[in-house]
């Protein structure tokens, strides 16, 4: 531009800027209000074309090493010859001490790959950082035909992944692929992390859902378990979650 003038913008969908400025994204109706907790760190929005596979990670504040693992290997790099169009995103609470802060601020501004909530980064908040990454993924990475979700302590063999979606003579419309949990009954030991209280799951069994380990979704999937999210009981574990929001949606794993 002329000299002086403002440096263009990057385009940005909609979706984002609303998401990212703290509003709920596309959760507004449902008999419980989920709101977007506050965005500390924000990865830049996808930019057309957009990558094949989107991979979203969860991880804690101190898993340094074991995020610098997954970019070294199966979470990247992307764009060299022979690897499925992709991007691997790194989706966090918040720290326990300001300079803690400051460490995920520097390693955020090095490898631009962090998406950071502002609620506790604990086992019991596993749900809500699920519920923020599909939030970004609509919001920010909408176009991605492909979501793949998978822990930091895991390896997955990304190429192999990707060769299975795209050899589908037409993209799944509602996709939910992993190790499939069946008849798996509600732990009611209130001393247990995983415990689930009658109040919040009366039913006997769970409905079939995948590990949260590792599953990939659709847009289309993605888009209906946002759908669900308001109308389910925020119930821990996180893939148990999932699966209600599925089975609530009518997507079957």
């Amino acid at each position: 531009g002329a000299p002086g003038s403002p440096a263009r913008a990057p385009r940005v969908p909609p979706g984002c800027f609303g998401l990212l400025s703290g509003g709920s994204g596309d959760l507004d109706e449902g008999p419980q209000v989920l709101a977007t907790p506050r965005i500390l760190l924000s990865p830049p929005p996808c930019s057309p074309p957009a990558p094949f596979l989107l991979i979203l990670v969860p991880s804690a504040p101190s898993h340094a090493a074991q995020r610098l693992a997954v970019r070294d290997t199966w979470g990247g790099p992307w764009g060299a010859p022979g690897t499925p169009p992709g991007r691997t995103v790194f989706v966090l609470g918040a720290a326990a001490s300001p300079a803690g802060q400051r460490e995920l601020l520097q390693e955020s501004r090095q490898h631009g790959d962090i998406l950071q909530g502002d609620f506790g980064d604990t086992y019991g908040n596993l749900t809500w950082k699920t519920l923020l990454l599909l939030r970004w993924a609509r919001a920010c990475c909408g176009d991605s035909p492909f979501l793949l979700k998978a822990d930091d302590d895991v390896f997955v063999h990304v190429p192999a992944v990707a060769t299975y979606l795209a050899a589908w003579p037409a993209a799944p419309a509602r996709l939910y692929l992993g190790r499939v949990h069946w008849r798996v009954a509600p732990n009611r030991d209130p001393r247990s992390r995983h415990h689930v209280p009658e109040r919040l799951y009366p039913g006997r069994l769970f409905p079939p859902y995948c590990s949260g380990t590792a599953y990939v979704l659709s847009r289309q999937a993605a888009a209906a378990l946002l759908w669900a999210a308001p109308r389910v009981p925020l119930v821990g574990p996180e893939d148990v979650w999932v699966g209600l929001c599925a089975r609530r949606a009518g997507v079957a794993p």
